[in-house]
């Protein structure tokens, strides 16, 4: 009997590189790895296929957390859920912020965000820094927290009315287009810079310049809203990730959160797992190079990606272990099912062909 299983992946930024691709003369090209993407370009090519705008909307949307779009989603809350944080109360009163720790370099008239897990700081100099800001801030209505070396909390007393900008998108950018808008804005922008004057010259920084390292000199304001209430309306059984967010995500939909393997195809469980029930899994290894604007290595990865995680979910699909493959991206969604794959006639493009802007 075919299974009723569906399985979702979410792969970020899939088509980050396709426009510097669709540019490259075929001397650039050779020098990049070969792209053996049998499996990615068949789906591509024979799927159905949904053109969205946002790849965030389509994602909470799908996950029964469609309320959220053309908004900013509370990543800040929903992180701390996979933080397992046991002395701070999550509720829908309390309203909060990433902040975490960011480098920023001068360029002209404005700042490139040069650096954030680059820091590489230790959990005691993120405790020293948060520690002098909450000291100097103390009569401001919130409170900084750190629960990781680079990932920091702002809890406010009230909503603020900013629109940010994740700082996964801000990463090597010129800061100015993504700062935050809104009726707060002036006065987060205030802050900000009262902050880095702040911790230009703390001891911790001023240690990590003598040994030539770079310094936290500033904080990246994203993420803001309440704890959501909780979501049951989700029809997924398991969400598969090692990404934050994501987990958080899970735990705000009361379904079980596994960690992603770097295998599938060597993990019978999950092939199993796959078989029985409805999966979202979260495949994110790319956006760090799209963003690091390294394509060599991000084919690298999309070869690997496809042999350790698209190839067996392909024969899961083929086998009838699946009902069909849903592919959310950052150019749309993608549906594979199949009686789709076995259209013979659909001609396979390459993935360097494909253009959905």
């Amino acid at each position: 009997m075919p299974s009723d299983s569906t399985l979702t992946l979410f792969i970020p930024d899939l088509f980050g590189f396709q426009s510097t691709l669709n540019n490259l003369s075929l001397e650039e090209k050779s020098s990049l790895p070969e792209f053996k993407l049998s499996i990615l370009e068949k789906w591509l090519s024979r799927g159905s296929f949904e053109k969205t705008s946002n790849q965030e909307d389509s994602v909470f949307s799908d996950l029964g957390l469609g309320k959220y779009k053309n908004n900013d989603k509370p990543f800040a809350a929903l992180s701390l859920l996979a933080e397992k944080v046991a002395d701070v109360e999550l509720n829908s009163k309390s309203y909060w912020l990433r902040a975490d720790p960011v480098n920023l370099q001068p360029d002209r008239d404005t700042a490139l965000m040069a650096g954030h897990e680059e820091l590489a700081l230790t959990q005691d100099e993120a405790d020293k820094l948060v520690a002098q800001i909450n000291e100097h801030f103390t009569d401001e209505p919130w409170q900084l927290y750190t629960f990781a070396p680079h990932r920091w909390y702002l809890r406010l007393d009230k909503p603020a009315d900013i629109k940010t900008t994740p700082l996964s998108k801000v990463l090597g950018d010129d800061i100015n287009p993504f700062s935050p808008t809104g009726n707060d804005a002036d006065y987060w922008f205030k802050i900000i810079n009262e902050l880095q004057m702040l911790i230009h010259g703390s001891n911790v920084n001023f240690e990590r310049e003598s040994r030539n390292m770079w310094t936290a000199n500033s904080v990246w304001l994203w993420g803001g809203g309440s704890s959501p209430e909780v979501n049951l309306n989700t029809y997924y059984d398991n969400i598969i990730t090692n990404n934050l967010i994501y987990a958080g995500v899970g735990y705000h939909c009361g379904v079980d959160v596994l960690p992603l393997k770097h295998a599938l195809s060597l993990d019978e469980t999950f092939s199993e797992n796959i078989k029985m029930n409805n999966n979202f899994v979260v495949l994110d290894m790319l956006s760090e190079q799209v963003q690091r604007r390294d394509l060599y290595t991000f084919v690298q990865i999309l070869n690997k990606l496809e042999k350790d995680y698209l190839t067996p979910c392909d024969d899961l699909l083929t086998k009838g272990s699946l009902r069909e493959i849903k592919l959310i991206t950052d150019a749309g969604i993608f549906f594979i099912t199949k009686k789709q794959l076995g259209r013979w006639w659909k001609r396979t493009k390459a993935f360097s062909s494909f253009n959905y802007e």
